[in-house]
């Protein structure tokens, strides 16, 4: 059953009256209380012009917001224009046409909180995508889905009905706004008959082929009804197989009083079984009592009967919903349907509080006060509650026993309900649609909810024991409509249905299918079904559902889907359900990896034998006698990446077959067969069961060859498609097959430390002992520090080799296999070796982790000794050279030119210092002591300039005299290769060529040059030049012009400081390091021309040295010097794998 109108369809709306200022004559009232309400009544007497009169109506205050106030158009006119529909439900009532525009005015100068709701009545239905993926498919088919297309414009499918007449299968599919061929009437609503496995296969089915009817007055034909857009067809309901159908026209018209008055009271026909006559009844149908005033305009005339309805279980009793009733608060009819005319009960008007709360706007029937006689009936209220809505249940003398509440303003919280027992315990339980609930803290609005309530044997209802299912996303009115399924998948437990007309990615609704369970509902769908997976012209898809009977005869019970939006509805079948037995075993029940009895057909590969037996059995309802299976086997299923090359277990019908796949033939008793494989004795992991996996899946193919098209059954979701066996490998572990191992791990470090920049070979030992039982798959784990890479291992000494390698994807880590098993009591010993590369600078040592770990674990508190480090310190030795270069070398003075004794000579001393060390420097002081004067103040060299600099440093000059000596002695230090002291002083051993001339002989006169240099990385270098002038003159005068001398400038340099924090820097070894630049002076007066050597003298010298050595020959000849003594018994000596021996050979002269 559903709700809707023909253009928007929000069922969630109420009305809401907007009455132009002097049109009806009529005025608004907010009444809270009897005096208003009495007032109201007394201003409708006085009601003149056009309008016969005006109902009572909650006024729409600005300050109201959509959460509090949701309400759609009302209102009603007497002999005005046709009637339009302009509102979203069918609780709701009619606006003039004529009034339409001006009220739309009115609506524009709401505030944006009322518009909002306004909009949501004035526009069409906005459909919203749903963004969740669908669930898995089950049992109800979608291949064989019967679409049926009802007349244009018609809402065919707003309401849905299954029903069973005389074994003949039929659905029921309203289609209010159908024109149909009733003369006089517009739009009157139809039902129509479908088949179930045609499409478009319907019938309009003759509830009423008469028009209005009239009376004559005076000679005047007057109406008494109008049946014009009555919506007939908007409420249909079947009690079951043979039972009774009933179709509502909740917008029926009936003119009362003196036929002016136009009421929409609503109005039904009930079709009995095998039976074309169809009983007509509307009980709000009636005359007004003029003996009461308030009845001028009698209270029920609005209530719009039938807009709801649902039968008892036997089809006997019938209860018909009226919320339009004593001003929209609602009201219930409980009918005998054996004489349609007896109204069992009714409820009376309640206080004025309940006005506008819609009971009767939804209904259904169960069994809540232990009487089995008798059900009882759950009326929806949607308005309830402060308009959060609620339920309530009642008796057959409409006596209320319990309700219940909504939790939010405007969910519409019981506008849809079903009533099924999901736990299978005996007890009916309440299902309850809020289809306009939403996250207010968010933007998911209208996302729609379902309550589901449990009954306890107690016939109460705990609060706490509440399932809550959500929509699934914003605007996707998820509960709007609820329908029982019966047990769809034959697991005992009832299912249920719930619409979302608005879901899906296309806004086009949804349906999503639940089944119960002992514990109640399974909370995630077992089937979602969209409708662009059936027909993408399905609009609306879900607004009205109906299930629980098998019209197909398959045993399953069927499904009804309305789309009214697109005027087609769906008939869905159920598969039915196989639930497959499935069993695997192994033999034998341990693997011996000695035995060599089985393999493939070439024989390369042997080992034990693995046979494996597979038994299937099915069970199910509306199967046939037997079926197929594709079944797969897959040996050593650890998951699904396991390669060939690391497979244990293989069929012997192939080379490296792991996976096999068959078309089994099942019967319903269960079957075996048996497949042989066997298991590779050369296997690596040895302590993990060989597991055997088992899916299948039903084989389509083979069904449909044999059925003739049947609908295909399905394997039961609930049950697994597969199931496995796993079978242990035969070990030394004792009767219970586990082994305890007890590694142990140490280190013996080799290498002591390592210094930063070069690549010597960095070797420890690593020692593991297992002290307990076999250790299985045993590997050593080793950790490298960064910059360091693996080389290889030496020195092994196992029961076993060792083999070990880099990891593929981590080259940080070695991983070493030392035994598979490492049995008890056995040790594991070898060297690593590993080069560093790239070391961090910031590391004080390097550190190797060496973990050891088997397959099989250790006992409790075993696994402390299982890690050792290794760590190796970091050093840091930094070496600096100095070099120099001078031009010129000599300069040779001519003193008998006193024009060239007076020009100057140029004089350069270059030095380069260089880091020649593995690693950087941070900080070194150069120093250059430049003889600028000599000791009487004499001017020798004169720097023409700044020293020049190419390099990370920066220098300093200072000159010392007798008159600024601002020198201290941390200028100098003693180097052992300079041959100066710490107070600049020459050592009085020293030897030199010529009369050396330095800082040590030029007495308080000296200039210093001090460098101060940064940061240097190995190879980088610091150049220092030094310009300077050398004036002769000067020079000759104060100095001996016979004498040689030997310029000297003496340059020092020490590093005083390296870039890194740790402590392991060896400084001793950083020496200071110096070089001396020379520049030799000399006069021309010490190079006098000789006298050449003549050439006789040179060949007699000869000519004597030839003579003596002559007779120096002869000599040693005649002394016999060069004869030799053979030892003729003695061998040569030959070594052979360390041993020496004489061999007989002889030399022959």
């Amino acid at each position: 059953m559903g709700q809707g109108s023909e253009k928007d369809q929000d069922p969630g709306l109420e009305p809401v009256q907007f009455w132009p200022a002097g049109t009806c004559g009529c005025t608004s009232s907010t009444h809270t209380g009897m005096d208003n309400k009495h007032l109201w009544n007394n201003q409708s007497r006085q009601t003149q012009g056009s309008c016969n009169g005006c109902h009572r109506s909650n006024s729409f205050t600005s300050e109201e917001t959509f959460a509090t106030r949701a309400k759609t158009w009302g209102g009603s006119c007497g002999d005005g224009p046709k009637m339009v529909s302009a509102f979203k439900d069918s609780a709701s009532l009619f606006v003039c046409e004529s009034y339409f525009h001006e009220a739309r005015q009115q609506f524009r100068h709401l505030p944006r909180n009322n518009q909002l709701s306004q909009l949501a009545i004035l526009a069409l239905v906005v459909l919203v995508g749903l963004l969740t993926p669908p669930a898995v498919a089950f049992n109800v088919d979608l291949k064989s889905a019967v679409v049926h297309q009802g007349p244009e414009n018609s809402l065919f499918g707003y309401a849905v009905a299954q029903h069973i007449d005389q074994s003949t299968n039929w659905i029921l599919i309203g289609a209010p706004r159908h024109e149909t061929s009733q003369p006089n009437v517009e739009r009157g609503g139809a039902v129509f008959r479908c088949k179930t496995d045609i499409p478009n296969t319907c019938q309009e089915v003759p509830f009423d082929n008469t028009g209005n009817n009239y009376v004559n007055v005076r000679g005047r034909d007057i109406y008494i009804e109008e049946k014009s857009n009555q919506w007939f067809g908007a409420t249909v309901q079947s009690s079951g197989e043979n039972g009774v159908i009933v179709a509502c026209a909740p917008r029926y018209v009936y003119f009362s009083d003196f036929y002016d008055k136009r009421e929409p009271v609503g109005m039904c026909f009930l079709a009995k079984t095998s039976t074309t006559e169809y009983e007509r009844f509307s009980p709000c149908k009636r005359e007004v009592d003029r003996s009461k005033i308030t009845d001028q305009y009698h209270r029920q005339g609005s209530c719009q009967a039938g807009t709801s309805a649902v039968f008892s279980a036997d089809g006997t009793r019938l209860l018909i919903g009226a919320p339009g009733s004593w001003y929209w608060q609602g009201q219930l009819f409980n009918y005998n349907t054996n004489d349609n005319r007896e109204i069992l009960a009714q409820t009376p008007e309640g206080e004025p509080y309940e006005d506008d709360t819609y009971m009767g706007y939804a209904s259904a029937a169960g069994e809540f006060d232990g009487n089995d006689e008798n059900e009882e009936y759950v009326v929806g209220i949607p308005k309830g509650g402060n308009s959060t809505g609620m339920i309530e249940i009642y008796l057959q003398n409409m006596t209320s026993i319990g309700s219940m509440k909504g939790e939010q303003i405007g969910s519409y919280y019981g506008s849809a309900l079903a009533v099924i027992d999901l736990t299978g315990d005996g007890f009916d339980d309440i299902i309850v649609g809020a289809p306009f609930f939403g996250n207010v803290k968010s933007d998911d609005y209208e996302s729609g909810r379902v309550y589901i309530y449990y009954q306890t044997k107690k016939r109460t209802f705990k609060k706490h024991k509440v399932d809550i299912l959500n929509g699934p996303s914003s605007q996707s009115r998820f509960g709007m409509a609820l329908s029982r399924l019966g047990d769809i998948n034959y697991d005992g437990y009832q299912d249920l249905c719930v619409g979302a007309p608005y879901a899906g990615e296309d806004k086009r609704g949804a349906i999503f299918l639940y089944h119960g369970s002992s514990e109640g509902i399974i909370t995630d769908p077992t089937q979602v079904i969209y409708a662009k997976e059936i027909d993408p012209g399905l609009s609306a898809f879900g607004l009205s559902v109906s299930g629980g009977w098998d019209q197909d005869f398959n045993e399953y019970p069927d499904l009804l889907v309305g789309a009214y939006a697109s005027d087609k509805a769906v008939f869905f079948k159920t598969r039915p359900v196989v639930k497959v037995t499935a069993s695997i075993i192994t033999s034998p029940t341990k693997i011996d990896l000695k035995k060599r009895e089985c393999g493939t057909f070439g024989g390369r590969d042997t080992g034990p034998c693995l046979s494996i037996s597979s038994c299937f059995g099915y069970s199910g309802y509306g199967l046939p006698d037997f079926l197929h299976l594709d079944v797969t086997w897959t040996l050593d299923a650890k998951d699904n990446s396991t390669r060939p090359a690391e497979q244990r277990a293989f069929f012997t019908n192939g080379d490296n077959v792991f996976t096999l796949k068959s078309t089994e033939k099942i019967l319903k008793e269960q079957s075996c067969s048996v497949i042989e494989a066997y298991v590779k004795s050369d296997i690596i992991d040895k302590l993990s069961p060989i597991t055997v996996m088992m899916e299948f899946e039903l084989n389509q193919e083979k069904f449909m060859e044999l059925s003739g098209g049947e609908l295909q059954p399905i394997l039961d979701a609930r049950i697994p498609v597969y199931t496995s066996f796993t079978t242990e490998i035969k070990n030394d572990c004792g009767d219970d097959n586990i082994c305890y191992p007890d590694l142990h791990v140490t280190t013996i470090g080799v290498t002591r430390s390592h210094i930063i920049g070069t690549t010597s070979n960095l070797e420890f030992i690593v020692v593991v002992e297992n002290k307990r039982e076999d250790a299985y798959n045993t590997k050593v784990w080793i950790t490298l520090p960064p910059g360091v890479v693996y080389d290889t291992i030496t020195n092994s000494r196992s029961p076993v080799p060792i083999s070990c390698g880099r990891l593929e994807s981590n080259n940080k880590e070695v991983v070493c296999d030392i035994g598979n098993p490492m049995k008890g009591g056995t040790m594991a010993e070898f060297t690593i070796n590993s080069t560093p590369t790239n070391t961090n600078d910031t590391q004080d040592k390097l550190v190797f982790v060496v973990y050891a770990n088997s397959s099989n674990n250790e006992v409790h508190g075993a696994y402390k000794d299982n890690q050792y480090s290794v760590e190796i310190p970091v050093t840091a030795i930094p070496e600096i050279s100095l070099e120099t270069k001078v031009s010129p070398e000599y300069i040779i003075l001519n003193t008998t030119n006193q024009q060239k004794i007076k020009e100057q000579r140029q004089v350069t001393h270059a030095f380069q210092l260089r880091n020649q060390g593995t690693c950087a420097i941070k900080e070194t002081i150069l120093q250059v002591l430049w003889p600028s004067h000599d000791m009487k103040g004499t001017t020798l060299l004169t720097l023409d300039g700044a020293p020049l600099t190419e390099g990370n440093g920066e220098c300093n000059v200072v000159v010392i005299t007798p008159k600024n000596p601002m020198v201290s002695d941390q200028l100098w230090w003693k180097d052992s290769s300079s041959g100066i002291t710490r107070n600049g002083r020459r050592d009085k051993n020293e030897g030199t060529s010529g009369r050396k001339i330095d800082c040590s002989d030029t007495g308080d006169y000296c200039t210093v040059i001090q460098c101060h240099i940064g940061y240097m990385k190995p190879s980088s270098v610091f150049d220092l030049t030094i310009k300077s002038s050398f004036k002769p003159l000067p020079f000759l005068k104060n100095h001996k012009s016979t004498d040689v001398y030997e310029i000297t400038s003496v340059a020092s340099a020490k590093v005083i400081s390296v870039p890194y924090d740790f402590k392991t820097v060896d400084e001793s070894k950083s020496k200071a390091v110096s070089a001396n630049a020379v520049t030799t002076i000399q006069t021309d007066k010490l190079t006098p021309a000789g006298k050449g050597v003549k050439i006789w003298v040179i060949a007699l010298a000869i000519t004597a040295g030839v003579l003596l050595l002559v007779l120096l020959i002869l000599l040693l000849w005649f002394c016999g010097f060069f004869k030799r003594k053979r030892h003729e018994d003695e061998g040569y000596l030959m070594v052979k794998n360390g041993q020496g021996s004489y061999i007989d050979s002889k030399i022959v002269d």
